[in-house]
């Protein structure tokens, strides 16, 4: 057997293999052989049926078999000897095949690409440094009361703080967008959900109003060609809702998991979660920063499989009600948005795994098992839990996780840190 490799790119492959024709020949007489033994003809015992006879009814089939058995094996011989890790299905395109003549077939495939030196000249990284405040926990324990917040319908002028439910179309440059009318859209207001001054326009309407709002969409309007132009709104106000809050009370603070039902307990387990949640914001932002730079001086090919295999991961992280589809299923217009993602993604993953192999790190088991508790402390039956992520399958991520950090930390070793004061407002991102 012959073999040549050709490197089309980093991470592309392309080997063409020349077998001997007697090799294959050989094959296909123990194909037909197979089909002469097993092979049910009336007239004949099984395996007493002469063989021209099999030749002739089953040679192409066996041919066929035999052609199939010769190029996988000999794909995977080639790629053992020439110590090539195929990360993608090959390819295979069979050449011409001339009787009593060598069997040539080229069959392409990616690979991992090569990362000789890593550089990691990080420069100065920004560390937020963010307090929980009372202030903060009132807020999630205000967010908590609106979740089990009643809405009574009632029969008055709408007020802040009331919902109502609408329903509405734009007028734009004296062009009524009916066809595109929303219809029966809960609205609080003082959400500040909608553009300036649409919910203050409601404030005072009755069940049965029709009000037409007199706007302008905001100078950074995601719809460039409307941003800062007048625009109108007609509203039909069909119902209005007063709030009704439960109270703040044993009873009420059992029915959200606090079993001594004593408001400092809640305070407790609310600030314990928020400082999980900070850390996690944290570390996060400071992994994008450092490895934003990583990216930035290790330019590296990555195998056109894996950002596809990634972008339909993306894909079902944003879309979860289609996580019980095969990934294959997706079209490459539903992933294609996720390439660049999926493609720095993959990249890096890349380069902190072999970062992590040059400088001979092992994920920790004390961080990976604290990483276990931390993550369990969150639910109501942590043991269950732990047990739960302690699994063989869900292991491997927890320590995919320990050791990128491991990696962070290892990058991080000189690096000048400056801290950023922020609130915990300001770090999730919450208008006030």
């Amino acid at each position: 057997m012959q073999v040549s490799v050709e490197k089309v790119s980093d991470v592309e492959r392309r080997l063409t293999i020349v077998v001997p024709a007697n090799t294959v020949e050989e094959a296909y007489v123990m194909q037909i052989h197979r089909f002469a033994k097993n092979a049910n003809i009336k007239g004949f015992r099984p395996g007493k049926a002469p063989m021209s006879f099999i030749q002739q009814r089953f040679g192409e089939d066996a041919r066929r078999e035999a052609l199939s058995e010769v190029i996988q094996k000999s794909l995977e011989d080639a790629i053992t000897v020439e110590q090539l890790k195929p990360i993608s299905r090959p390819q295979i395109e069979p050449r011409a095949l001339t009787p009593n003549q060598p069997l040539e077939f080229v069959a392409s495939f990616e690979i991992l690409p090569e990362i000789a030196d890593i550089k990691h000249d990080i420069q100065n990284v920004e560390k937020l440094v963010v307090d929980i405040t009372p202030d903060d926990i009132n807020s999630v324990i205000k967010q908590l009361l609106k979740q089990y917040t009643k809405w009574n319908n009632v029969d008055r002028a709408a007020e802040d703080k009331d919902r109502i439910v609408i329903d509405y179309y734009s007028v734009f440059e004296e062009v009524a967008d009916i066809e595109h009318k929303i219809e029966n859209f809960p609205l609080e207001l003082g959400s500040k959900v909608m553009i300036p001054g649409f919910e203050d326009g409601l404030l005072g309407a009755k069940a049965g109003d029709e009000r037409k709002l007199n706007l302008s969409y905001p100078v950074d309007f995601n719809v460039q060609e409307r941003a800062g132009k007048a625009v109108d709104f007609v509203v039909q106000v069909k119902q209005v809702f007063e709030a009704e809050p439960p109270e703040l009370n044993s009873k009420f603070l059992e029915k959200l998991g606090i079993k001594s039902g004593l408001e400092e307990d809640l305070i407790q387990q609310v600030e314990k979660t928020l400082e999980l949640e900070r850390n996690r914001l944290v570390s996060e932002k400071l992994k994008e920063q450092v490895f934003r730079q990583l990216l930035e001086q290790n330019p590296i090919e990555v195998p056109a499989s894996l950002i596809a295999r990634e972008a339909s991961n993306i894909h079902d992280e944003i879309y979860p009600k289609h996580q019980h589809h095969d990934h294959h299923q997706h079209s490459q217009n539903e992933t294609a948005a996720f390439n660049d993602i999926a493609k720095k993604r993959v990249a890096l993953g890349l380069l902190i795994a072999e970062f992590a192999k040059k400088a001979e790190l092992k994920a920790d088991k004390n961080r990976v098992f604290s990483r276990i508790q931390e993550i369990a402390s969150a639910y109501e039956s942590p043991k269950e839990v732990m047990e739960w992520l302690g699994s063989e399958d869900r292991l491997a991520g927890i320590e995919a996780q320990v050791m990128e950090d491991q990696v962070m930390d290892k990058l991080m070793e000189g690096v000048t840190v400056i801290e950023k004061a922020m609130t915990y407002a300001e770090l999730k991102g919450i208008r006030t």
